[in-house]
């Protein structure tokens, strides 16, 4: 049976292409900074359902505050690989320090040391392994009027590599590299959740076009009944003054035009409250308080195309498609991450450090320096460097010295209870993600089976919408030619009109709720973005 009825659009039309400025009006800078084309004529918006999303997806400022979460989750992410930036170290003094003394051999004076001393080097964490490594180099020169020190100026210096890995606790599960793997999980979420709240933004930017339209028609409505109750005064007018009806009928007439004057100012008021809907909506930052523009969607194609809906199908499209689902995923991976790194941390700590450094010593001989077995000065000493500069780098040759260490460092916690509980959180927490999933999936199937069925009951609906009406129009019609033969009196064709006007709004609204609920079922689906042939990646540059 042929299912065709006036005044719809097919709700699967792609987004029709940017429309050329012509004559715009004046902007608010924030809108004029984006320096995309809007479709405005003598200050009418001609919006297709194409137009209205493309707008939404520009310049709606909910979607630009929804930009930010992917990019905050980026720096979230750049921001934990931070841990593992090399530090440069160091420090250095000065010391003087002076001790009286009375010894037979360091003699009866003031004892003088002065200190210059530095230590730079870097340091930093070991990704995946969990282990920190350290370099130093250090220096010192000491200056001394002891009688036993044979050498002032005397100048130390070293330097120290140690590798810190652990074995036990911390090994591929430290902190630093725990934050890592999570926070690259969090992109991923974030990119997810901002693709179901962009479908969420293109179905209510679908849903608003939608009511635009039927405020429009109940507008034309509520203007065509307010002629024809004027219609109906001249001709009541015209029978009261040749007598055929009394001044009561005139007076019902009136009535009638008083109560369609007032549906038309409602209507009206509707009418430029969804406008302002769809304005706020697609276009942001451009309503003003003194905004004034009018709203034209020119999508009315003139009959519906019926679709068979299989709720099997849907469910699997939407199964494949959902962000929801790819959202409960992947908080899934990032419990299963912290459980593991809580399991990990129930170990005893245990960690093999390594070190390895030289020691260099050189020097001229301390004029101060007494050489007790024969009372005279010290004389230098052949395998120390008199002195070192840049000239002589044999700082680590005659006096240096290597050395070496290996050790492990074993802690074991009595108790442990901070780490089994937070295991047991843990492990907690995925159960919960696990069912979180669960409860997704089921409300999927819940979501397209509702919307199936609202599918085949809006199309069901609009039928017995177009038959009443069709009725409404007979019987308003046979009242009329009963008043033209004196059968009838104003108030009852009134009344037909009435029930006409009831049809038709019934009509409308049939008609709204069939491409609702066709915007429902591929939101349901997790289809609605490729209708539309939106590119998730593209939408979530910042305007």
């Amino acid at each position: 049976m042929r299912r065709a009825v006036a005044g719809l659009v097919v709700a699967c039309l792609a987004a029709a292409s940017p429309v050329a400025i012509a004559a715009e009006p004046k902007q608010p800078a924030s809108a004029r900074a984006s320096n995309l084309p809007l479709p405005i004529h003598d200050g009418v918006l001609q919006l297709s359902l194409g137009d209205a999303v493309r707008l939404a997806i520009q310049r709606s400022l909910d979607v630009e505050l929804l930009r930010f979460d992917p990019l905050e989750a980026k720096e979230d992410y750049g921001a934990a690989w931070g841990a593992y930036d090399p530090q440069i170290y160091g420090n250095g003094g000065y010391n003087n320090l002076e001790t009286p003394t009375a010894s037979q051999i360091l003699g009866t004076l003031i004892l003088g040391q002065k200190d210059w001393t530095g230590e730079a080097g870097l340091r930093g964490l070991i990704p995946w392994l969990g282990g920190s490594y350290q370099v130093g180099y250090s220096g010192a020169e000491i200056i001394t009027n002891s009688r036993i020190s044979q050498l002032s100026p005397e100048f130390h210096a070293g330097y120290l590599a140690q590798v810190q890995l652990p074995l036990l606790r911390g090994l591929f599960w430290s902190p630093a590299w725990t934050i890592v793997r999570t926070s690259r999980i969090g992109v991923d979420l974030s990119q997810r959740q901002f693709e179901s709240e962009l479908m969420d933004v293109v179905r209510n930017t679908e849903d608003a076009y939608w009511a635009l339209i039927a405020a429009q028609d109940a507008r034309r409505v509520a203007e065509k009944s307010l002629e024809t109750a004027k219609a109906l005064i001249d001709q009541t007018q015209a029978q009261f003054e040749v007598g055929v009806v009394s001044k009561v009928e005139v007076v019902q007439a009136e009535a009638g035009v008083a109560d369609r004057e007032f549906n038309l100012i409602r209507a009206q008021a509707v009418e430029r409250n969804t406008q302002d809907a769809l304005i706020d909506t697609v276009l942001g930052p451009y309503l003003e308080p003194d905004t004034d523009i009018s709203v034209s969607a020119t999508d009315r194609p003139e009959e519906i195309t019926v679709r068979e809906v299989s709720a099997a199908a849907a469910t699997e499209h939407a199964m494949a498609r959902r962000p929801e689902l790819a959202l409960a995923r992947k908080e899934i991976e990032r419990r299963k991450i912290e459980e593991a790194a809580a399991s990990n941390d129930r170990l005893p700590q245990l960690d093999v450090v390594g070190t390895y450094g030289k020691a260099g010593l050189s020097g001229r001989t301390s004029p101060s320096c007494l050489d007790f077995t024969t009372g005279g000065a010290c004389t230098p000493i052949p395998q120390i460097p008199p002195r070192w500069d840049d000239s002589n780098d044999h700082l680590f040759d005659g006096g240096s010295a290597e050395s070496y260490t290996v050790q492990g460092i074993l802690s074991i916690p009595l108790g442990n209870n901070t780490a089994r509980h937070e295991h047991d959180k843990a492990q907690l927490e995925l159960r919960r993600a696990e069912t979180s999933l669960k409860r997704v999936e089921q409300s999927i199937v819940s979501d397209v089976r509702r919307a199936a069925r609202n599918l085949r009951s809006a199309v069901e609906g609009i039928e017995a919408a177009d038959r009443g009406q069709v009725a409404a129009e007979e019987q308003l019609r046979a009242e009329r030619i009963r008043l033209e033969h004196g059968e009838s009196t104003p108030f009852d064709v009134l009344q037909r009109e009435e029930d006409l006007v009831r049809a038709q709004a019934q009509k409308i609204l049939a008609e709204q709720a069939y491409h609702n609920a066709i915007t429902a079922l591929d939101r349901a689906q997790g289809t609605i973005l490729e209708r539309h042939d939106i590119v998730v990646e593209e939408a979530e540059s910042l305007r």
